[in-house]
């Protein structure tokens, strides 16, 4: 099968989010599978009009986004900008390669201007990844800003993309129902599809020796409040009245200028925590699994964590009972009391509990343990996501094949 997966976020140059990861997992594994994979993503910064590189059988297409030839001040305008360079260069490569399915992000409607101009002259299957829709992010963290020109903007164009599609992922869920509430699209008409995490490289510690000698608790993620990482310093403060020796590892970027930064460092400071909390910083994804295999605890409640969240099943992947919150796709990774514990956004005595009650069991904890990496292997791992994606892609396929737009000559 011919693929193309277009994704503005791809590591390594531009590995800002889950969507990158979660867009690079796929592309690899599918070309491993044997198809034939191409990216089309952005350069990170001033490059030649369109660069190629191969990744693990991947071809990658690094495109120069729109703000280079003239300032532009809007995030409408680049989205705008961005999705007119994704039709251009799409055009170029379909005169090299006739894709089976194009595979679209539905954040920032990347497909926008290739599915408003499909006619039988371009026309190739769409499947639109739902990552996590612009309604998603307005209802529970108010961005983008409710009436503003780059929600209405996002709003229109994400609706048009989704409602075109011939086949809807979605990682949740609970990504699907937004999706089906705020676009008008049936909820059936949406495959959930989990995503999946490349369980040889994550994978547990071949000795029990490899586990940290302090309690430790492991936060990955971006270093923002619905990411739930203010819980998550509270609770660990408050528990070194029963672990004088805790240790909290941070896993992100630090931004250092921000106030939420400057609260905690404050926070700390004033508890005479310093030696318990350590911000690590950005951390290269080669070395990840040894800080998940030494943790006895990933804790990372968010306010509202759409999808399956990456870290959530990386540390699963690697032995990690988790601590998730009870909102968005979080129950749907973790299951409460047998894989980690589910506990309420915001609520730090739920967190402290959670925690202990893992920290304070070893039985508990490697039973865990086990029951986590079980239920990658039996449904997280790679191999199975891929079929269930491969799964949607033929889905895709037959329905664009008897499209009524697929065989009309339009031109209007």
């Amino acid at each position: 099968m011919n693929i193309c997966v277009v994704s503005q976020e791809y590591p390594p140059e531009t590995p800002w989010g889950g969507i990158g990861t979660q867009s690079r997992n796929k592309a690899v594994a599918l070309a491993k599978l044997g198809h034939n994979v191409h990216v089309l993503s952005r350069a990170a910064d001033e490059s030649p009009e369109m660069r190629l590189e191969c990744d693990e059988g991947v071809m990658v297409h690094r495109m120069q986004p729109p703000g280079f030839e003239f300032p532009i001040y809007g995030r409408s305008t680049y989205l705008l900008g961005y999705t007119w360079h994704v039709l251009q260069q799409l055009h170029a490569l379909s005169c090299e390669v006739k894709f089976d399915v194009i595979d679209f992000p539905e954040f920032g409607a990347e497909g926008f201007a290739y599915q408003l101009d499909r006619t039988v002259w371009n026309w190739s299957a769409v499947v639109v990844q739902l990552h996590g829709p612009s309604a998603m992010f307005v209802e529970h963290i108010l961005w983008p800003e409710p009436g503003s020109r780059f929600q209405k903007y996002a709003m229109f164009a994400e609706e048009l993309s989704i409602q075109r599609a011939d086949a809807l992922m979605a990682c949740s869920g609970a990504i699907a129902d937004i999706t089906s509430r705020a676009h008008g699209v049936a909820r059936e008409l949406i495959d959930v599809v989990h995503c999946g995490v490349d369980a040889q490289r994550f994978h547990p510690a071949e000795s029990p020796a490899a586990t940290a000698d302090r309690p430790t608790v492991l936060f990955v993620g971006n270093i923002v409040e619905n990411k739930g990482i203010h819980t998550v310093v509270d609770a660990v403060l408050r528990l070194r009245a029963m672990y004088p020796n805790i240790h909290l590892q941070i896993l992100g970027k630090v931004p250092v200028d921000s106030d939420l930064m400057q609260g905690f460092l404050t926070n700390i400071e004033a508890a005479g925590a310093q030696r318990n909390v350590e911000f690590v910083g950005h951390v290269d994804a080669n070395a990840l699994p040894t800080y998940y295999r030494r943790a006895h605890v990933f804790c990372s409640p968010a306010e509202f964590e759409g999808g399956v969240a990456n870290v959530y099943l990386e540390a699963m992947a690697c032995g990690c009972a988790v601590v998730a919150s009870t909102s968005g796709g979080g129950p749907e990774a973790v299951s409460d009391g047998e894989t980690g514990r589910l506990v309420p956004p915001n609520d730090v005595a739920a967190t402290m509990s959670a925690i202990d009650q893992i920290l304070s069991d070893d039985v508990v904890r490697r039973r865990m343990s086990i029951a986590a990496r079980r239920r990658v292997d039996e449904y997280f791992a790679m191999d199975r996501y891929i079929q269930r994606v491969l799964a949607v892609y033929e889905k895709a396929i037959e329905r664009s094949n008897c499209h009524p737009e697929r065989w009309e000559d339009v031109r209007e």
